[in-house]
């Protein structure tokens, strides 16, 4: 399958003391484009690791000198190694001795004799986990280190506060995107190494002249399902990962370009479904399909998971669920879209300061009172719309965005900040 990152000169450490599994390992490996190590012994292998730095490590348990799991143990102690991941190859296949692998740190246990298949399979899971997972790190850093200099630059505090909070969701999605694949892939996974040995008994058979016609039924029926639940998987995980691109890349280009709204909303609901998995409340979308426009769609996003996550945030008492509606309507030459819930809704006093800069009724618990004057912004800078906020107590609120259906690509507006 086509991998979700790319994996081009991945290092991989093995360990073992056998030079034919050391040769098996490393045929396999080399021949996927695998930079390859390999050390003898425990002791050797922390040395090597340690200059090598590899993004995987296969680990052998019965070695001279130290074991694998000991071995495992020193290395999770060691600040340039320890988040490399583990995969344990051993012939020890008792239930104790896996609990033992995964207790020091390991992340997967492979049995032998080796399944080529198999291995190639679990070794690419773990190198795009662990890619997925330092990107995330490096965004969060990259997050991290724009915090500390909005802090040390006073002067442009304002401008830099207000673009942060126009991106910092794209961190939290990231790491909500790593942790939504890591079920797809583990199933892809699973379902590979079971045909995997459904072929090899059937090979067996067929040498030994004993395979039987309900045998082979079932092993064709085993492959279908099997190809089945690969496929299903690989494109969840591919539909998620091409949302994510499509909103993300549109956020920071900022540029104006022509999309059909339907398959653009589908793809915000798409990115934002691992967080939405954890609420009670449902994101419900009515658009007319097709509906093109012509806008600076990544601002258009921002607009509309912040008003999502307001919804989210404020719109509901802790004891019950919601709905959110996004209801688009062709106008002429505009389109009007409709962001409602049916939450307990906004009084007077405060649905007049909803756009205010600051303004939040969460100041000291987490809420910068920038989302919703962003949101005004973005609507009526980047997009040339309008917005207008209305609401009842006890049955809801209704944000209305009314919108150009085609902007000027050559239009000379940019975000404000």
């Amino acid at each position: 399958m086509n991998n979700l990152v790319s994996l081009n000169n991945c290092r991989i450490l093995i360990v073992d003391d056998k030079a034919e599994n050391l040769e098996l390992l490393t045929s396999f490996l080399e021949a996927e484009g695998y930079e390859v190590a390999f050390a003898t012994s425990g002791k050797e292998a922390i040395n090597i690791a340690t200059i090598f730095l590899p993004h995987l490590i296969l680990l052998d348990v019965m070695m001279p000198g130290i074991d694998g799991f000991e071995t495992c143990r020193r290395l999770k102690s060691l600040d340039k190694v320890k988040d490399v991941p583990v995969i344990f190859v051993t012939g020890k296949a008792e239930l104790s001795d896996i609990v033992e692998a995964f207790s020091v740190g390991a992340v997967d246990y492979v049995t032998k004799p080796i399944r080529q298949e198999e291995l190639l399979a679990r070794v690419s899971t773990h190198l795009q986990l662990q890619a997925l997972i330092n990107l995330r790190d490096e965004l969060i850093g990259t997050l991290r280190d724009k915090t500390l200099e909005l802090e040390k630059l006073s002067k442009l505090k304002e401008q830099q506060l207000e673009t942060s909070q126009q991106f910092s969701h794209i961190g939290e999605m990231v790491g909500e995107l790593t942790h939504e694949l890591g079920t797809p892939l583990s199933v892809i996974s699973t379902a590979i190494s079971h045909l995997d040995d459904k072929q090899k008994q059937i090979n067996q058979h067929m040498q030994q002249q004993t395979l039987a016609k309900s045998e082979l039924q079932s092993f064709i029926d085993n492959a279908a399902q099997s190809y089945d639940i690969v496929l299903s998987n690989l494109n969840n995980a591919m539909n998620l990962v091409n949302s994510f691109k499509h909103i993300v890349v549109g956020e920071f280009s900022g540029a104006v370009t022509e999309c059909n709204l339907a398959d653009y909303l589908n793809d915000i609901q798409r990115v934002l479904q691992p967080k939405l998995k954890r609420s009670p409340h449902n994101v419900n979308i009515t658009c007319p399909d097709p509906l093109q426009i012509t806008s600076d769609v990544g601002a258009l996003s921002q607009v509309l998971i912040n008003l999502i996550n307001n919804a989210l945030i404020h719109a509901f008492d802790d004891n019950r669920s919601g709905n959110i509606h996004i209801d688009v309507v062709q106008k002429e030459d505009k389109v009007v879209l409709k962001v409602s819930d049916d939450g307990k809704g906004i009084d007077g006093d405060k649905l007049e300061k909803i756009f205010d800069k600051y303004y939040s009724t969460r100041l000291g618990s987490g809420g910068s009172g920038l989302g919703l004057y962003i949101v005004k912004n973005l609507v009526e800078n980047s997009l040339q719309g309008s917005v207008k906020v209305s609401s009842q107590l006890g049955k809801g609120s209704e944000f209305c965005i009314t919108l150009p259906k085609h902007i000027s690509t050559s239009s000379t507006n940019t975000r404000s900040t």
